[in-house]
Parts: structure tokens; C-alpha cells; sequence
């Protein structure tokens, strides 16, 4: 996985494990100078170091043990580290965050008192859960932790506001959803093991093409495909698609578009006539329904998700294209993670919605725009409105800090 990915991955990441940093080093970085300006508008290093080194915490939770102790210093293959892509990501995140602050006002966004006693309480308790070393490594002060939540908070809400923009009209036409069934059967030598993905007949001779193999079993399925399926173990697995995806360009499943193709000319109930070839498979393909309302649901709010994905991402590039925005590099190159961070023993998944609301939804992209799930790091760039600010103490609290 490319370091980029991860990094954008961990910044919409929901952050369930505690953390205890108990770590010697100190903060290497002047929490006063300026890490970077927005419109003029200075933004000090001790809140883009702190998340940054936050966001390290969570990185070496998840990965440390599968890229091991050198991983900040690993080449990415693109001449780029995993160090690189964390602060590039976390430097945009900062950028986001406070290009929403800039612009609160223009959607009457503004932080009620309850939400400030809850950030400054969770802040408060961040500080107290962590030894002082620790605090001094990552740079942490209340007014610092107060202010990555203010900013999550902030933009969380700038989200919803934003996304509430969209066109929730969607035709039937635009979502009207057919829904199959198929057995694939894989291009390489017969297995006596049947996958969710892949069915082969355990009394093929090995090696054997499994296109004979796929035959068999759509002669066998006439009558009823699922009691073939379950006499030979082969798993039914099903696809649904819309019209619009039997263009190659525009198809958004993950099915060869020759099945698609092959589907869409089926009859209600009626299996294909054929085994169905791909470029790596073999398909017995049924069709269930040429009007599948439950599966139309489902296309329906993912068009309205992509829309809300689109409509805050176009705001949020518009914003930046309008905007002037440097990074003090000289400053900036001095934040690094030379000490690894390590879990606590103990886990909590425990977390409030007091002062959450940055989205949980989907996936999201490295530059942290237009997409749909953020994490209790301060992260950004996500959908909808849950914990991902992190307010509450058991998210942003606690992490383990071992030197190297």
C-alpha cells in the first residue's frame, strides 16, 4: 500500500484505542514561530506540530508492527517516506481546517457554549490522562489541544451545512437497479476449495481448464441454482447495476462489463445460456429482477452520498483557488517522528458526540476533501457528522510513547 494512501486512510480513520504516551524527548520545534499563513492569517507551529505528532501516534498503532521500527524513514518507492506522506497530509488536513474557520461565517457557523465547555473539559482531560514528558514531546497545552477540537468542531459543521446544498431529487431512472446471481469460476487450475469469489469442482483433474467446469454446473443449475451450488459448495454471489454501467467508462460495479452485458439481455429468472468468459473467469449468470426496488434504495443514497462528496470537495477547492496559502518549510521540516508511539495496554472503544460531528461515511482522499469518514485526529475531509472531532478525552487522549 502506497505510504500516501495510508496516511490519507489514517486522517479519516475513527480512533478507538487510548493511548498513554510516556515518552522522555522533548518538542523539538518553536511552538511560537509560524508553521504556515492563510490569507495572512498565521498558524503557529505548536498546533501543526502537535497534530502531526498525533497523527504519528495513530500511524505507528496501525502499522509499526507491519513495516517495522524504520517505517518514517522507509522509501515509498516514489522518492517520498511514510514521514513525507503523514506531513503532507496532516499540513492539508491544517489547511482545510482552517479555510472552513475562515468561511464559518458565511453559513452562521459558530460554536455554542455547551460545545466549548465540552471541548475545553476534554482538552483538560486529554492533559491530565498523559505524563508531563509526554506532553512536552508532542507539544501539548490547553490551549493547543483546544484548538485542533475547535477546528475539527468548526469544520465538522461547515460540512453539513455545505452538503445540505445538494439536489436530493434523484429520478427512477436514475437509480432503477437489476440484480443477478452468478457462480464465477477461476481461468487457472481447478482447486478442490470453493472461495466467496471463486468455485471449482473438486473432482476436476488438476490443472484442468474450469471453463468444462462451469459448464457442468450451468447444465445442473437449470432447475434450481441454488441446490446445484450447495450440492457442489460453490458460493452464489449476486450484482446489482443500473444502465448507465453498461458503459465501460461509466460503469461503477466491479463486474466485467461482458457479464453485464450478458445479464442485461437475460429474462427475469432465466439463467444465461452459456458460461459466460471473461478475461480471468468463468460466469453461470441468472437473472433475479430487471427491477430490483431495494437495490435502487441502496443506488439512490449512494448517488446522494457521491453528491455530498462532490458539492463539499468543489467548496472546498474553490476555497483554496481563492485563497493564498504558504508553508514556512524551514519551520515546517522540523517536525519529525523519530520516537515511536505504542498503545497501552488497555483499550477503550468508549466515545461521546458532545463535540463530535465530522463525519462518518465512507472513504477518503489524501488531500482530505470530498469524502466521507473522518477520525477523533482532527482529520478532515470527510462526510457527514459523527465523532470525528474527538472531543471526547478517551479519542484524543493517550498515547504511548517508546524511543527508538
Amino acid at each position: 500500500m502506497k505510504f500516501k494512501k495510508i496516511a490519507a486512510m489514517l486522517l479519516a480513520a475513527a480512533m478507538l484505542t487510548s493511548f498513554t504516551v510516556t515518552g522522555c524527548g522533548g518538542s523539538k520545534v518553536n511552538a511560537q514561530a509560524v508553521a504556515a499563513t492563510l490569507d495572512g492569517r498565521e498558524i503557529s507551529m505548536g498546533v501543526a506540530n502537535f497534530m502531526a505528532q498525533y497523527q504519528a501516534a495513530q500511524t505507528d498503532l496501525y502499522f509499526l508492527s507491519y513495516y517495522g521500527e524504520d517505517m518514517w524513514n522507509s522509501d515509498s518507492g516514489d522518492g517520498t517516506t511514510m514521514t513525507d506522506s503523514v506531513k503532507d497530509s496532516v499540513m492539508e488536513n491544517i489547511r482545510e481546517c482552517y479555510l472552513m474557520d475562515a468561511h464559518a461565517a458565511d453559513y452562521q457557523i459558530e460554536l455554542t457554549e455547551e460545545e466549548k465547555t465540552a471541548i475545553t473539559q476534554a482538552a483538560s482531560k486529554f492533559l491530565a490522562d498523559n505524563s508531563a514528558e509526554a506532553m512536552n514531546k508532542m507539544g501539548a497545552t490547553q490551549e493547543i489541544v483546544e484548538e485542533m477540537l475547535r477546528l475539527n468542531k468548526i469544520q465538522s459543521k461547515m460540512r453539513t451545512a455545505i452538503q445540505e446544498e445538494i439536489d436530493t431529487n434523484v429520478s427512477d431512472e436514475e437509480c432503477a437497479q437489476k440484480t443477478f446471481s452468478y457462480v464465477r469460476f477461476d481461468k487457472t487450475a481447478a482447486s478442490d476449495t470453493a472461495t466467496d469469489d471463486t468455485a471449482a469442482d473438486d473432482s476436476a483433474e488438476a490443472g484442468k481448464d474450469n471453463k468444462e467446469t462451469a459448464e457442468q454446473f450451468l447444465e445442473s443449475a437449470g432447475e434450481d441454482m441454488e441446490k446445484a451450488a450447495k450440492d457442489k459448495e460453490y458460493t452464489i454471489q449476486t450484482c446489482s447495476y443500473g444502465d448507465g454501467d453498461l458503459n465501460e467508462d461509466d460503469n461503477t460495479t466491479s463486474m466485467d462489463i461482458e457479464v453485464l452485458k450478458a445479464a442485461d439481455k437475460l429474462k427475469e429468472g432465466k439463467l444465461s445460456d452459456t458460461v459466460i468468459e471473461t478475461s480471468n473467469g468463468y460466469y453461470v449468470i441468472r437473472m433475479d429482477s430487471t427491477d430490483d426496488k431495494e437495490a435502487a434504495k441502496t443506488k439512490k443514497e449512494s448517488i446522494l452520498t457521491q453528491r455530498r462528496n462532490d458539492k463539499y470537495s468543489e467548496t472546498v477547492e474553490s476555497y483554496k483557488e481563492s485563497s493564498d496559502w504558504k508553508i514556512n518549510e524551514n519551520e515546517w521540516k522540523k517536525v519529525n517522528f523519530d520516537e515511536l508511539y505504542t498503545a497501552k495496554a488497555e483499550e477503550t472503544t468508549t466515545s461521546t458526540d458532545d463535540t463530535s460531528g465530522t463525519g462518518t461515511d465512507d472513504t477518503s482522499n489524501a488531500d482530505g476533501t470530498g469524502t466521507d469518514d473522518t477520525s477523533d485526529t482532527g482529520s478532515t475531509g470527510t462526510d457527514d457528522t459523527s465523532n470525528a472531532d474527538s472531543t471526547d478525552a478517551e479519542d484524543t487522549s493517550n498515547a504511548e510513547n517508546s524511543e527508538e
